[in-house]
């Protein structure tokens, strides 16, 4: 079996850490305004889904299958599952207040949100961290490609098809050329095209809205 490439989880991993890292922040600039909070929230709620979406993805098709098939530390694999699930109890307290808090930029449960997400961020980046260190070795000789793809294709449900150009801006926007070669190479051609020809614009004006 050929060994599979999983660097383009790490770009994943970079995503999270800088998207869910500035909500804190983002919370709080949106006080008592709500023209900003909307902006805000719908950005929110997009990254809360694709970070719940990405951990519900590596519960359901990646860690049993490693189980199965590899000798795993099993105080590592208790860490992955009790980083899991501290953070997706953050993500799931924070989503019940948003729908609220966007309407009403209430300063009040942004703050509560704020301090939500920074509570979670030790454990969040912690967990990526080992993850990339200790699990993506294990998975790219134990896991075959078509369930990698398989993988891939559950974590962009998360991301509505018009979104999708614009999540590609948040995928390569760390990335350096020959990253960002790689990872374009398994985008269809004509998504690359409409990316060129819109995506990358959408993505500028997006984030120029969200990060002021």
């Amino acid at each position: 079996m050929t060994n599979v490439d999983t660097h383009e989880m790490v770009l994943i991993h970079r995503v999270i850490r800088r998207e869910i890292g500035q909500l804190p922040t983002l919370f709080r600039s949106a006080a008592n305004d709500r023209a900003r909070s909307k902006v805000v929230g719908a950005h929110a709620h997009e990254m809360l889904d694709f970070l719940h979406t990405h951990h519900s993805g590596e519960d359901e098709l990646l860690f049993p299958k490693l189980r199965e098939r590899a000798t795993l530390d099993p105080e590592l694999m208790d860490r992955m599952d009790a980083q899991h699930a501290l953070v997706d109890h953050a993500v799931t307290a924070v989503s019940a207040e948003l729908p609220a808090w966007t309407a009403s930029a209430d300063p009040a449960a942004g703050e509560r949100m704020a301090t939500l997400v920074e509570d979670a961020m030790p454990s969040l980046i912690e967990h990526l961290a080992e993850e990339e260190e200790k699990i993506l070795p294990i998975v790219s000789v134990t896991i075959t490609q078509k369930e990698w793809n398989a993988l891939g294709k559950h974590g962009m449900t998360a991301i509505p098809i018009p979104r999708r150009l614009v999540m590609l801006g948040h995928i390569t926007e760390e990335t350096d050329a020959a990253e960002r070669r790689t990872f374009m190479q398994v985008i269809p051609a004509p998504v690359r095209l409409v990316y060129k020809l819109i995506g990358q614009r959408q993505f500028r004006r997006d984030t120029a809205a969200i990060r002021g």
